[in-house]
């Protein structure tokens, strides 16, 4: 019998228990590679994480296999060549995925069905799904392609950020990855249906989400939502709301601290109006809006739980804010969001350790590459 190298196992027994069982699974005519991969002596990345015995049991020993940081960077390679070659939009789709999946655990799931991950990100899930499945999905978890994905797409627009303006700039950081996150049993589907913190939010309802799901402070929660920096909201095809979080589409896909200084703004007028009125969407959807884009669409635009950090709007049950924008008073975060619209370089810092933060949500014994 040859066993590969790259593999420890501890304890002969073990082989030769976990060899027992590939032949067995070889007889009962599995075809994932599951039945030589045990016989051989080999073993998947996360086989002890994702529920293999532990130390001690009956098979003994066992070390999961190091994922290499070569095979990281063929992964961003390629990430790079199908998923975001002239497609930088997908930048905060990418992040997006990353959020919805670690919501509840990042186990490489996200359920279709379920209309808060309705939107465009679906587009770029069948890429990303599509790369992991011809060639990654016996090199690591799911749920490890999808943080991988967004810390690419967090490397690249920075670096997108910086290479194209001149106003905006944030100095580099290190977006770390870690492997070692288990994917569920149905993935990449699930049937569970995950609460996401709603766009009508008011500011307690916002902070009492990131505390109970990720652990996160105030601050923290403010840091993480600079997320909105990339992106927009998708309009009745998705949640209703409407726009780019900043000028224009070309705007949304550069990692920067903008956000932050758009809401701190005081030169702008910012309207809460009810997009459905626009859109035909079934429910109202309250949001702030300042401006639009050639095409009508509105930009900068907010919604209730990013402006819920500067201002004490206190919404109504469908959203409608309480009063005009510079008439709330400030919210108890006011500051932190000041703060980062003056220094961007100071929120970089902090947005990169809370992200490292959130994708570990549900995940032990994470490690770095080797």
């Amino acid at each position: 019998m040859k066993f590969d190298t790259s593999y420890l196992w501890v304890g002969q027994s073990s082989i030769r228990v976990l060899g027992q069982i590939g032949g067995r699974l070889d007889q009962a005519g599995t075809d994932d590679g599951t039945a030589s991969m045990l016989r051989e002596g080999r073993v998947y990345d996360n086989l002890w994480a994702c529920g293999f015995p532990k130390p001690n049991s009956v098979f003994g020993e066992v070390s999961r296999r190091a994922l290499r940081s070569k095979t990281v960077e063929n992964v961003k390679t390629d990430l790079r060549a199908k998923l975001f070659q002239d497609r930088e939009d997908r930048y905060a789709t990418a992040v997006r995925i990353a959020f919805h999946d670690c919501v509840g655990g990042c186990d490489g799931c996200i359920n279709r069905a379920n209309p808060d991950n309705a939107g465009f990100m679906f587009e770029s899930l069948d890429v990303m799904d599509t790369i992991y499945e011809d060639k990654y999905k016996l090199q690591m978890s799911r749920a490890d392609f999808y943080i991988l994905t967004a810390v690419t797409a967090l490397e690249d627009s920075l670096k997108f950020n910086n290479d194209n303006l001149t106003q905006h700039f944030i100095s580099p950081v290190r977006f770390d990855f870690k492997y070692g996150r288990c994917d569920c049993s149905t993935s990449p589907g699930t049937p569970v249906t995950r609460v996401f913190p709603a766009g009508h939010s008011d500011y307690q309802q916002v902070m009492d989400f990131f505390r109970e799901e990720f652990g996160f402070s105030v601050r923290e929660s403010v840091a993480i939502l600079g997320a909105h920096t990339l992106g927009g909201a998708s309009g009745a095809k998705g949640s209703g709301f409407e726009g780019f979080w900043k000028e224009d589409g070309v705007a949304a896909d550069r990692l920067n601290n903008r956000y932050y200084s758009l809401l701190a703004d005081d030169a702008l007028t910012w309207e809460n109006t009810d997009r459905s009125v626009v859109t035909g969407y079934g429910e109202e959807r309250w949001q702030w809006e300042a401006g639009s884009t050639s095409d009508g669409v509105p930009a900068p635009f907010m919604l209730n739980a990013d402006v819920a950090l500067i201002r004490d709007i206190q919404p109504n049950r469908n959203g409608k804010s309480s009063c005009q924008f510079r008439d709330c008073s400030l919210s108890p975060s006011a500051r932190i969001v000041q703060e980062f619209a003056s220094d961007g370089d100071t929120w970089m810092r902090e947005f990169a350790k809370v992200f490292e933060r959130m994708v570990a949500n549900g995940a032990n014994q994470l490690m770095y590459p080797a």
